[in-house]
This record gives C-alpha cells, sequence and structure tokens, in this order.
C-alpha cells in the first residue's frame, strides 16, 4: 500500500458524473431522515454513465495505476475490480461479518452504515476482489477481505459530521501516507511499523501476509529493484577505473594503512554488500 496522489479531476466528464452524484446524495439524505432505507444507485456510484471507473479508478494511466488501492494487485489486467467504499455505505460489520450495534432511544438497532458518504468521490477506492470480498484465508482459514468492515477505537459516526470525530483503524492511502504504518522487507512480509494498529489492522483485514501469491510477488518486486540497483551501481563504478584500482588496492592490502581504509568503505559504502549480494543471485549462487 503507498500513497495515492489523487487530486480531483476537472474534466467535463468528472464534473457532470459529480453533479449527478451530489443530487443523489441529497436525495439519499432526505430519504434517511424521513425514516426510510433507500437503496443505494451502484451505477450512480460507479460512474458507469460516464465510464469514470474505466475512466479513473481502474485506468492504469490514472492515480491508481490500475491496481487495487489496498495491496497493489493490478486489477486492471485479469478482474473488473471493485469500487470500494473506505466508509461502508449500508451497514458496518466486525470481523466475523456481524452487524455493529447502536443504541439509540428506541433499542439497539443496527449501523446505518455511513449513507451521507455513498456518493463521496473521496470516499472511493479502487480495489481487488481478495481485498473487498469476504473469503477464507488458504492458510489459516481466517476470514479475510474488507466488505462491511470499518474499525474505529471508541466512538462511531452515525450521523453526517460526526465521521471527524473518529479514530479510524484502517488506512485511506488518499489522504495519509501508508509507509508511516507498514514496513516490507526481502520475504515480501509487511509488518506494523512501530506496532501501528492502523498497520495491523489493514494487514489483518487485507489479508496481506496469507495470500500465498501476494506474497511471492512482492518478495519477486523487491529482489528485482534490489537487482537493478546493484545493475546500476556496478554500471557506473566501471566508468571510473582509477577508482577501481585504487579500492582494489584497497582490498590487496598494498595502500599504506589499509585497515582504516577498509573500516572507510565498510562504514560508508553498503551499497557494495548489495553490489556483491544481487551478482551472487545474478551468477545463480544463491
Amino acid at each position: 500500500m503507498i500513497k495515492i496522489n489523487f487530486q480531483e479531476p476537472n474534466t467535463a466528464e468528472w464534473c457532470a458524473w459529480r453533479a449527478e452524484c451530489c443530487i443523489e446524495q441529497d436525495a439519499h439524505n432526505k430519504a434517511h431522515k424521513a425514516g426510510e432505507v433507500p437503496k443505494v444507485k451502484e451505477k450512480i456510484y460507479k460512474g458507469s454513465n460516464y465510464n469514470i471507473k474505466s475512466n479513473f479508478y481502474v485506468n492504469l494511466n490514472g492515480p491508481f495505476h490500475g491496481k487495487c488501492a489496498y495491496c497493489e494487485s493490478l486489477i486492471a489486467a485479469d478482474q473488473p475490480g471493485d469500487i470500494e467504499h473506505f466508509r461502508p455505505k449500508g451497514t458496518v460489520t466486525d470481523a466475523d461479518n456481524k452487524p455493529i450495534m447502536i443504541d439509540t432511544p428506541t433499542g439497539p438497532q443496527k449501523h446505518p452504515g455511513y449513507y451521507w458518504l455513498a456518493y463521496d468521490w473521496k470516499n472511493l477506492l479502487p480495489s481487488c476482489e481478495d481485498c473487498n470480498r469476504p473469503s477464507k484465508s488458504k492458510s489459516d482459514e481466517k476470514l479475510i477481505g474488507k466488505w462491511n468492515q470499518f474499525p474505529v477505537k471508541d466512538f462511531r459516526a452515525t450521523e453526517q459530521g460526526e465521521e471527524e470525530k473518529e479514530e479510524i483503524l484502517l488506512i485511506n492511502p488518499i489522504l495519509e501516507n501508508p509507509e508511516e504504518h507498514l514496513a516490507i522487507d526481502e520475504t515480501g512480509i509487511i509488518k506494523a511499523k512501530n506496532e501501528s494498529e492502523k498497520g495491523q489492522a489493514c494487514i489483518d483485514i487485507f489479508g496481506l501476509n496469507v495470500r500465498e501469491a501476494l506474497l511471492d510477488a512482492r518478495k519477486k518486486c523487491y529482489n528485482q529493484a534490489k537487482d537493478s540497483i546493484a545493475i546500476l551501481i556496478m554500471s557506473l563504478i566501471k566508468k571510473y577505473t582509477n577508482d577501481i584500482r585504487y579500492l582494489e588496492e584497497i582490498e590487496q592490502g598494498k595502500m599504506a594503512y589499509s585497515f582504516a581504509a577498509r573500516a572507510a568503505l565498510k562504514d560508508s559504502c553498503p551499497a557494495l554488500n548489495l553490489i556483491v549480494d544481487a551478482g551472487e543471485r545474478l551468477n545463480g549462487q544463491k
């Protein structure tokens, strides 16, 4: 998961779609206040009349680069993908997919969902099926997939404007930088940085470490990037033969005070270890 720089477009298509969304959202809010439970019109928030989904949300040249906003898998390549509501539009469930209950003057009721954000573009994210739709993990049989989950700490909004008071436990990559909460190593495993609750919730809900294909893809990407950097460094070093001779003489101990020079290389050039490691992998030694 990475930060998405999604500035609202100003194309005629986008503006027309936004105007329709505003009209529908207003009607939706009024219906809720009148005690009705109106159904959200999917074709509107998905922008089917204006090709908003294909032109902006899952387009390879769009702000999300055709990727799932949560796991970064390419959804434009092999699946239609979902337009997912960060804050669920109709109901809210817990980790066991059971409805969240709230206290009302007439007794406990199901949370109505963040209905006032049903057509809000800042609440819409492209998601792959694995991240959005609930399913059992093959490795531990736990339920993964966000769907209607939306964990918060303590206070939960039930009316428009109250969401600003929520301390949410998921990361919206449009609004904040996931790299402040998540870290990754060469195995492809993602960890919660500094025990971040948001980071851990994303790992658990989206199954970021239990989907084997996802783990393998991240590990491969990590090593490819590492090798590319090493190859680039090696190609640059080869241009400077005098420097290479100097480094070789240090390594062979020919230079006066080689002990000090070797220490300097070790302390200031971690890239040398990167080059050696990549060279061994490229030559099939790892």
